[in-house]
């Protein structure tokens, strides 16, 4: 028989891999997360950056609202406001605090401003408002820490009480006041002014009443003595006398208003050397 010719044998090229099949390293755990942490913090920068961007227009999260508190009694509010107004025409993130702060306290009115932002856009604006006790001099006034400011109140002339020193501080002036009325306490007198001079010589006037000058020296041992003359016949003549002087070693004069009857008094005594 004839050989059956055999099947020649077919050999499988073995495949090779390409360069696109090539497997990329893989990462280390560590590696993972610092690209993890790495890709946020760049979000969260370009966040930050376009939020600064945002609200640095002074149209975006405008200030909707303006809070005021404080004692008004002898400031007008809308006085405040018309300051502040143009300074609130911007968000909280520019508000110019200081600026804000500085003008209203240019405001004699004004002893002091404290401001709080409210977010989104809400301001509050706390005022210390002066409380005037007495005018200082013709043109200023006291208030209850001895501070002196520019400030007119027509309406408490021959109210508030006049004080005034050339050399002393508002703060002394005003304590020398309340001793003095605390010596006359009971006498049914009340101080309307006191001045000191430029020698250091006290004054004072008591309303319905005349003038007393105090002096320089032994202040309270020659209001004393005025106390036990006035106890003692002065009290029912005191609106016919101008003016009583101190300023005597061991008693006081009396200046009488013109017409007026002249008598003795208990408290004059022979005039000496006054100081």
């Amino acid at each position: 028989m004839a050989k059956q010719p055999s099947k020649p044998t077919v050999r499988r090229a073995r495949s090779r891999p390409t360069k696109d099949a090539q497997l990329m390293p893989s990462l280390s755990p560590t590696m993972a997360r610092w690209l993890t942490v790495l890709a946020l913090v760049m979000v969260i920068g370009g966040a930050i950056l376009w939020l600064r961007a945002w609200i640095s227009d002074p149209n975006n999260l405008k200030i909707q609202k303006v809070e005021w508190h404080g004692d008004f009694q002898f400031l007008k509010q809308a006085e405040l406001e018309a300051i502040a107004e143009p300074f609130t025409q911007t968000n909280l993130y520019l508000l110019d605090t200081d600026g804000l702060e500085q003008s209203l306290e240019k405001n004699s009115w004004v002893r002091g401003v404290s401001l709080r932002k409210v977010w989104p856009n809400q301001l509050l604006v706390e005022v210390e408002t002066q409380f005037p006790i007495a005018f200082w001099g013709d043109d200023k006034l006291l208030n209850q820490f001895g501070e002196i400011y520019d400030g007119t109140l027509p309406e408490k002339q021959g109210v508030f009480p006049i004080i005034y020193s050339p050399q002393t501080s508002g703060r002394v002036m005003g304590e020398r006041y309340v001793q003095l009325t605390k010596m006359l306490a009971g006498l049914d007198l009340e101080i309307i002014e006191l001045s000191e001079d430029e020698r250091g010589s006290w004054r004072m006037k008591v309303r319905h009443g005349p003038e007393i000058i105090i002096g320089r020296k032994e202040q309270e041992k020659r209001v004393q003595r005025f106390r036990v003359g006035y106890m003692q016949g002065l009290k029912n003549r005191l609106g016919e006398i101008d003016q009583i002087d101190l300023r005597y070693t061991n008693g006081f004069a009396v200046e009488w208003k013109p017409g007026a009857a002249v008598s003795s008094l208990n408290g004059d005594t022979e005039p000496s050397l006054r100081s």
